[in-house]
């Protein structure tokens, strides 16, 4: 089976379309959404329909919930949070209620899948280096954990001996006796120095991930988010993947 992981697509439909179209291509079988299907970007609800008609398994994001309702955003930045409340204005109601009733950890088969860390799910930690992983693989109970969250395409595996390490290049094969973290990067707000989309494909029968990347017009998204009056860092920060 070939798995689809797309993650923080944040209201960005620009990103979100070229990202399924990839999928497509890559003729995956399954799609996952690792959370934040809305917050920051200019189409929250186009996302959100489009990211329910497509997907197999979508788990909740900070962002999802903050919009629906279920968590404050005393945590969130100011740009965030002016972002929340522009989503909160504009969400129609069924969007709303599909991303309050989403779950926080997705399990099938040897992947879990989860937005921010397994280990503690709704407290939102970033994993940010190999302690963190390693908490989070520790805690995972399935061969694979696939996060989001970050914003930055990574791969952590775990050896056999428990050591953690980093990988380099965008895609791993699966071994024996390790288990590995996958964060699937960010669809509509990159922070790696990148600005395409990043998405992923888990193909189970090969045994190995790949990261894929996409072009998508950025200067749409970003005039449609200026006259949408939403926050002036987040549109400039879309041209310089940051």
């Amino acid at each position: 089976m070939r798995i689809g992981v797309f993650s923080d697509v944040h209201g960005n439909l620009e990103a979100l379309n070229e990202v399924l179209d990839a999928l497509k291509e890559e003729s995956v079988d399954r799609f996952i959404c690792i959370g934040d299907v809305v917050g920051y970007g200019p189409d929250p609800n186009a996302c959100v329909e489009k990211v329910r008609e497509i997907s197999d398994a979508v788990v909740a994001g900070n962002h999802d919930f903050a919009a629906a309702g279920r968590i404050s955003t005393a945590d969130f930045n100011e740009n965030a949070a002016q972002a929340i409340l522009w989503t909160q204005a504009n969400l129609n109601p069924d969007s709303a209620h599909f991303l309050h009733e989403l779950p926080m950890v997705f399990e099938y088969g040897d992947i879990t899948a989860v937005h921010a860390t397994p280990e503690s799910p709704a407290e939102w930690h970033y994993i940010l280096s190999e302690n963190d992983a390693k908490r989070s693989l520790a805690a995972s109970p399935t061969l694979i954990c696939l996060v989001g969250h970050t914003h930055v395409p990574c791969i952590f595996v775990k050896d056999p001996e428990g050591g953690i390490s980093l990988k380099e290049d965008h895609q791993v094969h699966f071994r024996s006796g390790e288990k590995y973290l996958i964060n699937a990067g960010s669809v509509g707000q990159p922070r790696n120095g990148d600005t395409r989309a990043a998405y992923g494909v888990l193909d189970t029968e090969e045994g190995e991930f790949h990261f894929g990347f996409r072009e998508y017009p950025v200067e749409k998204v970003q005039q449609k988010m200026a006259r949408a009056g939403l926050p002036l860092w987040l549109i400039e920060r879309l041209a310089l993947g940051q």
